[in-house]
């Protein structure tokens, strides 16, 4: 498609109209996105219907609302990860580091490693990774223990095709926190192209679902 039929329009939302605009894009299959960061959170909003995406996102003169065609959600989106990496100044390498062989840990037991990590007693993080029967300290879970750059949630909301998804932002690059049957964490470290690539499927699950619906 050309013209028209693929050109996107931005405004920025007047305070009375949110609300009714909120109503709107949750009346039936939507994505949310969360983004926190260290200093301020921010949240995102979309919805596809007959074809043609909206987009509620913040920004420095308030709340704007973007439309075009449902294809272009996906570049929209992906635009996201690189804000956040710009915002936080944060620089991932082509490659993140390789994921130390570890064990599924309950969210317990990260919650604990980390509280040992920012102790600083190498004692107690020795007896520590004996204890869970890991071989050494992950990168990821050193800088888990000091806090993410940034931590991206991808949700789909009222689809029959559940999806929940949560990305890190480390200084050492990206990577996906996921639980399994048992609410285990694994992590699994990712390229910016590849977080760019899940968040176009996401957005691509949001349009078929929302297909299924119309």
């Amino acid at each position: 498609m050309t013209g028209v039929d693929t050109e996107l329009t931005a405004r920025t939302v007047a305070p009375g109209e949110l609300e009714d605009i909120t109503r709107r894009l949750t009346d039936g299959p939507h994505a949310t996105i969360a983004a926190r960061l260290r200093t301020r959170d921010l949240a995102f909003l979309a919805r596809v219907r007959n074809g043609a995406f909206e987009l509620l996102i913040p920004s420095e003169s308030g709340v704007r609302l973007i439309s075009g065609p449902a294809e272009r959600l996906g570049g929209e989106l992906v635009g996201l990860v690189t804000t956040l990496e710009r915002s936080t100044g944060t620089t991932p390498p082509d490659e993140p580091p390789p994921a130390v062989d570890t064990p599924p840990l309950a969210p317990g037991e990260l919650l604990a490693l980390a509280e040992v990590i920012r102790e600083g007693d190498p004692e107690r993080l020795d007896a520590a990774l004996e204890e869970l029967e890991m071989t050494g300290l992950p990168w990821w879970v050193r800088q888990f223990a000091w806090g993410a750059e940034a931590i991206v949630t991808l949700q789909l909301v009222g689809s029959s095709v559940g999806f929940a998804a949560m990305l890190h932002l480390f200084t050492d690059g990206w990577g996906q926190l996921s639980a399994d049957a048992d609410d285990d964490l694994t992590f699994r470290p990712m390229t910016t192209i590849e977080v760019q690539a899940r968040v176009n499927a996401f957005a691509a699950l949001l349009q078929e679902s929302s297909d299924d619906d119309d």
